[in-house]
């Protein structure tokens, strides 16, 4: 049933007159009339009755009136909503995020969001790569942000990667350890690998570190679960690692040194993973265009 005639028929109901209602719903006088017949056909009932000062509903018509009044109440309701979501005033986001960002990116990404806009709910789900993925397919996140995903992986789930930005991984060594005193900005064939901290399967950080330093085959006593917690062991002089950046100025102590790698240094791509050929909401649009305008600014990420 179209709601444009109902509008008009509450019109008609409610002004006593084709002609007030034809005036007030900025339609001819015939035009009128042909969608009240509209829906006295579609009802199989005359929903009006002729009367010489004007029309009056029938039965059928107070019924329908009833109705009709409630759906359009609804229906202005629901265009509110949405209006509210485009504006940002209200609506919900819920995306994932991979453990080894999250702790460092959050706080400065979705405060100022948060405070902008303080109706929107933001909903987030970290977890590692391999789980992300499989929740952007099915629909429970709306987005992720991660780092490495496969092409197969991208194909087989129809699913669209956008790099955001390109986070430094740095050397984090002990401050007496040879590679912190050199002037020589350290290479990946500097690094040990039984002195090499690193992270237990499933991150994709510890794929990538280990790739980049081109260690195959670590020691197994230093693994650990967390950054903070290969850090804290590089602090306790048990070996050394590398850190992401964001990571590294959240862990500022004293006797831990981050360095830089020589050249160009190493990097990992951190991306945004969604459906392919799903639009992202207003509010999840937004929020991500958030988090890359500190890119070009002084004092944002730093990358």
């Amino acid at each position: 049933m179209d709601l444009r005639l109902l509008k008009s028929f509450v019109a008609v109901v409610e002004d006593g007159s084709l002609s007030a209602a034809s005036r007030r719903c900025h339609l001819s006088q015939p035009a009128l009339s042909q969608q009240v017949q509209a829906l006295e056909e579609e009802l199989g009932e005359a929903l009006l009755v002729r009367r010489p000062r004007g029309v009056e509903p029938t039965a059928a018509g107070e019924l329908l009136l009833a109705h009709a009044r409630v759906l359009l109440a609804h229906a202005e309701r629901l265009r509110g909503d949405f209006q509210g979501r485009r504006e940002l005033e209200s609506g919900a986001v819920t995306f994932g995020i991979i453990p080894t960002i999250a702790p460092y990116l959050l706080p400065q990404w979705l405060g100022p969001f948060h405070r902008e806009h303080p109706g929107v709910t933001l909903a987030i789900d970290e977890a590692r790569t391999r789980d992300l993925i499989a929740k952007v397919c099915s629909g429970a996140v709306e987005f992720a942000i991660l780092s490495d995903v496969t092409a197969e992986e991208r194909r087989k789930g129809s699913l669209q990667l956008t790099e955001l930005f390109r986070e430094p991984l740095l050397l984090a060594a002990p401050a007496n350890h040879p590679l912190a005193l050199r002037k020589e900005p350290p290479v990946p064939a500097d690094l040990d690998p039984e002195e090499f901290i690193h992270l237990s399967g499933g991150h994709c950080l510890a794929e990538r570190a280990l790739k980049l330093c081109r260690i195959r085959q670590p020691n197994p006593r230093l693994q650990c679960d967390q950054i903070p917690t290969a850090l804290a062991m590089v602090a306790a002089g048990m070996g050394i690692t590398l850190a992401p950046k964001l990571a590294a100025r959240d862990f500022a102590r004293p006797g831990v040194v981050h360095r830089p790698f020589a050249g160009d240094g190493l990097f990992r791509s951190i991306n945004l993973l969604k459906k392919r050929d799903v639009k992202l909401s207003a509010a999840a649009s937004r929020l991500l265009k958030s988090l890359q305008a500190p890119q070009d600014q002084k004092g944002g990420l730093g990358m």
